[in-house]
């Protein structure tokens, strides 16, 4: 969902979380959100045979949410399939590119992937800024479990796959292309113990 890349966890991983940060620059509003019809609720994604990805929606379920929402769901589907879907990298640019590649590579490096179910959840559009948005998100991987190349879930699991460090509190800036087209920019998150991802413990 990078993070210290990743090794914490979802990539939209991002680097470790720092100040706050404007998106795009120049006064925030929240006026004219692009948004798309649809009812709040859980919605389970198949990205690659069994990995899947459980959204919690808001009642808003706006092209500015799911432009992190689909990049987050790409990244599991390129680990799922070893890298063979590369869609991800059309829902990024600079430096959010990089960090989503990272993180993808770490699995593939080792001959890994993963299993179970990623839940993303307390979604919510926090700023508007000229073209750019910033998205916060919560995220539990505590149902993911990371495999060798047959399947098997290794031995030595990661950090990020064990309460509490499984739950995170992620923030997304997107941005308008001149294609008309959101996509992410920056990704970054904060990790338990800080406050923010402590919120995010169910």
């Amino acid at each position: 969902m990078a993070i210290t890349l990743m090794i914490l966890a979802l990539s939209a991983c991002a680097t470790p979380a720092g100040p706050e940060f404007a998106p795009g620059g120049g006064g925030t509003t929240t006026k004219a959100l692009p948004t798309t019809s649809s009812a709040p609720g859980i919605e389970t994604i198949t990205a690659a045979p069994g990995l899947e990805i459980a959204i919690d929606w808001p009642s808003d379920r706006n092209k500015m949410i799911k432009a992190f929402t689909d990049n987050y769901v790409d990244q599991w589907r390129a680990v799922g399939t070893a890298g063979v879907d590369d869609t991800y990298l059309d829902s990024v640019e600079e430096p959010a590119n990089r960090d989503a590649y990272r993180w993808v590579w770490s699995f593939l490096k080792g001959k890994q992937s993963a299993q179970g179910t990623a839940k993303l959840y307390a979604l919510r559009v926090a700023s508007v800024t000229g073209r750019g948005a910033e998205i916060n998100a919560c995220v539990d991987t505590s149902g993911i479990q990371v495999t060798d190349a047959t399947g098997e879930p290794i031995d030595d699991q990661p950090a990020w796959t064990t309460s509490p460090q499984s739950t995170y509190f992620q923030v997304a800036a997107v941005r308008r292309g001149d294609d008309g087209t959101w996509r992410v920019k920056l990704f970054r998150h904060a990790s338990y113990p800080d406050e923010r991802a402590k919120e995010c413990l169910r």
